[in-house]
């Protein structure tokens, strides 16, 4: 399907200025698909820093039903070469020198280097597979989500309509999250090129980023504050940084109209006070399986609450046992012929709101169910831990026990005091069952490299369960000392 770039739309580097109108930006994509074509490309692979390049590489792709797999920056060896073998690529593009030996140097164009790769056997990807978007997975290993070129436009369409009603003229979008990032890929590029608006790239460096961590929020500070963008995306970790720099006196840019926030839970607490500060968050919900957006909020965070919005017009959702599905095919997982299917059962806890926006409850696989019987998505408390400024890392226990404890990790300069009274002044605002009763200070904090996070940040709640099982125990060991309502808050150690 040719990806229609409309008048007035500009690609703009950040650091150097180039600017591509639409006119350049047709030229270009076709340059790029009259190369990887003569080049007999059927499967191209990308590893490469955002630029405009990555993007012209991406439309080309795109508009040539050429199948495409971007790889994040900062995946492993192991990893990518995992990736590598399970997709069997003819084309392997860079902006540096790959060592592989399966892997020869055809030529280099524009800055980026094309090698030809050895295809060792045949690989079955599902029928209609434009693009394969690779996640962490919960356990590590990349997962390559199919997706056709259908279902990426559909999510690009319906989102480039439902911000221009909240945008005054034509978009100027920042790229904060890397590019192989889908929702950055539609959301950040796609819609605002359809909508005839401005899209600036730029690199991780200029970003602030190190991999897949945020490592110099100055960088990515004054980035914005250079670009005066309209609109930018970003995770919740992002959103606390742009709000806790705000209240430390960072000039909130005038040019913001819309920042949209996914990728995990953000409690309203957070959106309320982005907002107060004058940040305009608007929170969405979404995943890669369904193009990355599902629903899309259009109302500011007092009016919003809880919710994520309203289902994307392309988008038919229900409630089903308590669990969204997503009313749309989905082509399957690279190397799973039987993931294929007419719907996507997404796994989050979900309800309607009265004013029939969608409210995201938490994970059904992390749900808790204490020995009462009742239900706990530790995300919320979690959340509600993490917001109080004093807990960095928490993740919350007590399936199948009479009450919530934690693992939590606190900065060197919160005294045990301060943390402690941080923990009971969440606890006042949680309904008993839901409150932390036991809890253990860990002395240093859940890494990627410790195994107890995924390559995005997230928890790997079995691993951690593993290996803190002697200490998750001791923070049930007085179970007959408190009982009923009259649990005191406990810190136990190792």
């Amino acid at each position: 399907m040719k990806f229609s770039v409309a008048d007035g739309a500009r690609l703009i580097d950040a650091q150097t200025g180039t600017e591509l109108d639409h006119k350049a930006i047709n030229s270009k994509i076709v340059q790029w698909q009259t190369l990887l074509s003569g080049y007999g490309g059927k499967r191209v692979v990308l590893t490469a820093d955002s630029s405009i390049n990555w993007v012209l590489i991406d439309l080309a792709c795109l508009s040539a039903n050429i199948l495409l797999t971007p790889l994040p920056t900062y995946l492993s060896e192991s990893q990518k070469a995992a990736v590598l073998q399970a997709l069997q690529p003819d084309l392997w593009l860079s902006d540096y020198e790959i060592n592989d030996a399966d892997s020869s140097l055809l030529e280099e164009f524009d800055g980026i280097l094309l090698y030809q790769c050895a295809v060792k056997q045949n690989v079955t990807v599902p029928a209609g597979t434009q693009k394969i978007t690779f996640t962490s997975g919960s356990t590590g290993s990349p997962k390559g989500v199919c997706l056709s070129d259908r279902s990426q436009l559909d999510v690009a369409l319906a989102l480039k309509a439902r911000v221009e009603h909240i945008c005054n003229g034509s978009p100027r979008h920042l790229c904060l999250l890397p590019l192989p990032t889908l929702l950055e890929n539609i959301a950040g590029v796609y819609a605002p090129l359809l909508a005839g608006g401005e899209v600036i790239v730029a690199s991780d460096a200029q970003r602030g980023f190190v991999g897949s961590r945020l490592a110099q929020p100055q960088a990515m500070l004054s980035l914005i504050s250079n670009v005066q963008p309209k609109s930018l995306i970003v995770v919740p970790e992002l959103l606390k940084m742009l709000v806790a720099a705000a209240l430390k006196g960072w000039p909130v840019p005038s040019s913001l109209e819309f920042v949209a926030v996914g990728g995990a839970y953000v409690s309203p607490q957070v959106l309320q006070q982005a907002s107060a500060i004058g940040l305009p968050v608007y929170q969405g919900y979404g995943l890669s399986e369904c193009g990355s957006v599902v629903a899309l909020s259009d109302v500011v965070p007092s009016e919003a609450g809880d919710s994520v919005g309203l289902p994307l017009a392309c988008r038919d959702v229900q409630i089903i046992d308590g669990e969204l599905v997503v009313n749309t095919p989905f082509l399957g997982y690279l190397g799973e012929p039987d993931s294929a299917a007419d719907c996507v059962f997404t796994g989050d806890l979900a309800q309607w709101t009265p004013q029939g926006g969608l409210c995201i409850l938490g994970r059904r696989k992390n749900l808790l169910i204490n020995s009462f019987g009742r239900n706990i998505s530790p995300e919320w408390v979690e959340s509600a831990l993490t917001d109080s400024g004093a807990v960095q890392q928490v993740i919350v226990l007590g399936e199948a026990q009479p009450y919530c404890s934690a693992l939590l990790y606190a900065a060197a300069a919160v005294t045990d005091t301060e943390l402690a009274a941080a923990i009971k002044q969440v606890n006042a605002a949680l309904p008993d069952y839901a409150r932390i009763v036991t809890y253990y200070r860990l002395p240093t904090p859940f890494s990627t490299d410790q195994g107890t996070l995924t390559d995005n940040g997230r928890l790997r709640r079995n691993v951690i369960m593993q290996q803190y099982s002697n200490i998750i125990s001791k923070l049930y060991s007085n179970q007959s000392d408190v009982t009923g309502d009259k649990y005191e808050l406990l810190s136990i150690s190792a």
